[in-house]
């Protein structure tokens, strides 16, 4: 058999309409919105509709040009979720500039590495952020200005953004810029560092335009029709960033959390009858194991989309049987894929399934020693092609063809497989694997299981080096309130239901919190320097 005989392909692409910038796809469905209220801020009550977006987003357009930003310059914002990060995004969008969005808890460092990428312009900010972004300026020395949402101004050269919206402007001479939607970058998002630092992922127009379409065709066909939803996902994260534009377009009432906390998240379904929010799996742990929301009425919430990392059969049925949720559908894709290239849609899915290959998408699992395409059911690298991937990384040519190969497939550094159904099932990252002896341990299988038992509210795995071994596979486990398992309880717990390489063979530590990224991936590289310093003797 050739290797194209194993290459899964997701249906015909859908339709994709002939726009010359994203913008216009998206203004086209914001007014459709109307006087409709658009975003609700769930800290204050606060309300906007469509129109006062659309406005707002026009005035900031021209005011933008007026400060001088050009189509291709870069534009940061440095901000938690809040009614201007929105209307910012689609100004900069508008005008043929490229957004670059930055993590709001990036330490000095961090921050200097990630703008150094994208060298932006102007960089909007929020109280919480922007005395960082004027520290940092004086090494990346590249911000000509920068704009603060908010009221106090910390010193006389800072632009206020409110001071902009206020600005005389002609809106009938707003017009967006024309691009070419292939090629023009649309925004850069920084990959999750979980492996190291930062690169800047360079999504495009057309990027964007294709992933609402898919999102757009998928609701018209979906079994719960949702108009409210919650937006807890930091926007300035891939899945934040692009999930709330396609809120907007949609129609979907949006309320929003600028962080999260757990009475706010559940009042909030309970008080404005959410019936759709995206999560991430940590979230859904809590769902399915605190004891806070027994408290709480979510029977309105009938669908929970969750991404960022794997979830487990186990944990979705515990969610669905505790709240009543009608769907949990978990989809996969990466920030390098623009969203979701695997997804569950309506009848069409398998619970533990992170889904199907979406609309002209195609989709390959190859040998990780030899790199030959394999069939069903059988574990190895996913590979994806289509018109979702990435233009590259920012500056970074080396890591681009590292991602990419000859043929144009985007090796994911991901481990799955397909069923004979082609249900894709994801089983770890590459780099997260641990090698004992001659087998290859997925940590996310693990700690699915120590997941199950009643006292353990939170696991990470990693591999204990061991000379003998290689690696061992090690248990942080975070107990429950009160819960008084031992480490032999766990172990034991283990070891009855995996083979002998998956058992705990390093053990179990018990830590007050598993280390992970705002997107809920476990940052390993925190555990294994727990490690160095605290060693633990082989069990």
């Amino acid at each position: 058999m050739s290797d194209d005989e194993y290459v899964v392909c997701g249906p015909p692409e859908v339709d994709i309409p002939n726009f010359s910038n994203y913008a216009d796809f998206l203004i086209e469905g914001i007014k459709a919105g109307g006087n409709a209220i658009a975003q609700i801020s769930n800290a204050t009550g606060e309300k906007v509709t469509y129109a006062q977006i659309l406005d707002r987003s026009m005035t900031m357009a021209l005011a933008l040009k007026k400060l001088g930003i050009k189509k291709g310059d870069v534009v940061g914002i440095a901000s938690e979720n809040r009614f201007e990060f929105t209307v910012t995004a689609i100004a900069i969008i508008s005008i043929g500039a490229v957004n670059a969005t930055f993590n709001v808890l990036y330490s000095r460092d961090e921050l200097i590495h990630a703008m150094s990428i994208s060298k932006p312009k102007l960089v909007f900010c929020s109280p919480f952020t922007v005395y960082n972004v004027m520290d940092v300026n004086e090494d990346v020395k590249c911000i000509q200005n920068i704009v603060l949402y908010g009221e106090d101004k910390p010193e006389p050269s800072i632009i206020m953004y409110e001071d902009l919206l206020k600005e005389s402007v002609d809106l009938t001479q707003f017009k967006t810029t024309k691009l070419d939607v292939k090629k023009h970058p649309l925004v850069i998002l920084c990959s999750s560092g979980t492996t190291g630092l930062p690169k800047g992922v360079v999504l495009t127009h057309y990027n964007m335009i294709v992933c609402l379409c898919h999102t757009d065709d998928a609701r018209k066909r979906s079994l719960h029709p949702n108009n409210i939803i919650l937006s807890l996902i930091p926007w300035f994260h891939a899945y934040g960033f692009l999930s709330h534009l396609l809120a907007l377009h949609l129609n979907r009432q949006c309320v929003y959390m600028a962080r999260f906390d757990e009475e706010a998240f559940l009042s909030a379904i309970q008080n404005y009858k959410i019936e759709i929010t995206v999560l991430v799996p940590p979230l859904l742990v809590f769902l399915a194991k605190h004891p806070l929301v027994d408290e709480y009425d979510l029977s309105s919430l009938n669908e929970i989309i969750c991404g960022a990392a794997p979830l487990s059969k186990e944990l979705q049925i515990a969610v669905s049987k505790r709240i009543g949720v009608k769907s949990i559908r978990q989809g996969y894709g990466m920030t390098e894929t623009t969203l979701a290239v695997l997804s569950n849609e309506g009848n069409n899915s398998k619970y533990g399934s992170c889904g199907t290959v979406v609309p002209g998408t195609k989709a390959k699992v190859i040998d990780l020693k030899t790199g030959k395409s394999l069939g069903p059911n059988q574990e190895g690298e996913l590979c994806f092609k289509g018109p979702l991937m990435m233009l590259g990384y920012l500056g970074d040519a080396a890591s681009t063809e590292n991602v990419f190969d000859s043929d144009g497939w985007l090796h994911t550094g991901d481990v799955g497989y397909y069923d004979k159904d082609e249900f894709f099932f994801i089983v770890d990252r590459i780099k997260e694997l641990i090698k004992f002896k001659a087998y290859q341990v997925p940590p996310a299988e693990i700690e699915a299981l120590l997941l199950q038992h009643p006292s353990v509210k939170d696991v990470g795995v990693v591999g204990l080096p061991d000379e003998e071994s290689g690696e061992l596979p090690l248990a942080f486990v975070v107990k429950q309130p009160d819960a008084r398992v031992t480490e032999k309880e766990l172990i034991d717990f283990v070891a009855k239901r995996v083979s002998h390489p998956k058992r705990l063979h390093g053990g179990v530590r018990f830590i007050d919190e598993i280390p992970k990224n705002l997107s809920g991936k476990i940052l390993r590289r925190e555990l294994k320097l727990i490690l160095k310093t605290m060693p633990l003797s082989k069990l």
